[in-house]
């Protein structure tokens, strides 16, 4: 009985652990410190209140995008979303003018992308940003690096936009907002949209708006960039029948494709992407043939679901 009493004071001190236990935590106070000025006693105050969560670790290790079917995954531009994005794009149809004119992107897939976040604001996440970039940071190796970059960029961010770091709540990622932007891009992309003297895309969808529509059309590489006269998505056929054919958002010459478009004459002189949705079924299959505009939206997320989901609710919302 004192054995098993004593092995479970063991378990729960190493489940509930202080991120102030690890070696690679205060190698980053101190580089936050160093490099970026922060006070030591501050960080230290912060990673004490900072908590590892399981749940966010199995929800990188199974998101929605891999597990779920696409016949799954579109369901999420059902009616109640159709009908939630016509009064969001009615609501603040002011900044869908602004945002269209000034940089080109259809205010269809600005709504479509705020919608399939958060449901145009509806449910921005309920994990502390902290816990869940310290538990990928320092507890998910695969991707340890981008999410340590995350946290620096929250740190930095929260300082700037003077943010009560340890009260901002996002998704399992660490994204935020009406359009779930990661730190970085918050800080790099994020706009006051509507001049009142702040950069709010956490309660503010006018600023929202305007940044999604940043976001979409700044340049990486000369890659992303909306471009005004471009398509997003036509349908497309396989070159070869029986042929597995993946996904691949590597822009490339209309020739070098898996996927070719049966359709009207079309003078295909850009680089493009290809899209399969059934890759693994060779009973059934969907192509689709995305320019640079649809890149834009791979950017966004990295998932062929995700991009044509907002392509398709963009287009009930045009209608």
């Amino acid at each position: 009985m004192k054995y098993s009493f004593f092995l479970c004071i063991f378990f729960c001190s190493y489940l509930y652990s202080s991120y102030l236990d690890r070696d690679e935590v205060h190698e980053f106070i101190d580089f936050m410190a160093d490099e970026h000025n922060f006070d030591k006693s501050y960080l230290v105050e912060i990673f004490s209140k900072a908590e590892k969560q399981q749940n966010i670790i199995d929800s990188m290790n199974k998101p929605a995008e891999k597990v779920v079917s696409w016949d799954q995954y579109k369901s999420r531009v059902s009616f109640f979303r159709i009908q939630s994005g016509k009064v969001f794009l009615n609501t603040y149809a002011r900044w869908f003018d602004k945002a269209e004119k000034d940089f080109g992107v259809p205010r269809e897939i600005i709504a479509a992308i705020i919608g399939l976040e958060t449901n145009y604001g509806g449910y921005k996440g309920k994990i502390r940003v902290i816990d869940a970039l310290s538990t990928a940071a320092f507890d998910y190796p695969r991707r340890r690096p981008f999410f340590k970059k995350q946290l620096e960029e929250f740190f930095l961010l929260s300082r700037e936009e003077n943010f009560e770091i340890t009260s901002v709540r996002g998704s399992y990622a660490g994204a935020m907002g009406f359009a779930q932007f990661m730190p970085d891009n918050y800080r790099k992309l994020a706009l006051d949209f509507d001049g009142d003297g702040k950069r709010d895309i956490m309660n503010n969808a006018a600023d929202a708006i305007g940044s999604v529509a940043n976001f979409l059309s700044s340049e990486d590489g000369n890659k992303r960039g909306w471009d005004r006269e471009g398509f997003i998505a036509l349908p497309a056929e396989a070159k070869r029948k029986k042929k597995i054919i993946k996904s691949s958002f590597k822009l490339v010459p209309y020739n070098e494709l898996e996927i070719f478009y049966d359709g009207n004459n079309y003078d295909f002189i850009k680089e493009y992407i290809q899209i399969s949705l059934f890759p693994k079924n060779e009973e059934r299959d969907e192509f689709w043939i995305g320019d640079k505009n649809l890149y834009a939206i791979t950017r966004y997320n990295p998932s062929s679901k995700y991009a044509m989901s907002v392509f398709l609710l963009s287009e009930e919302l045009k209608n």
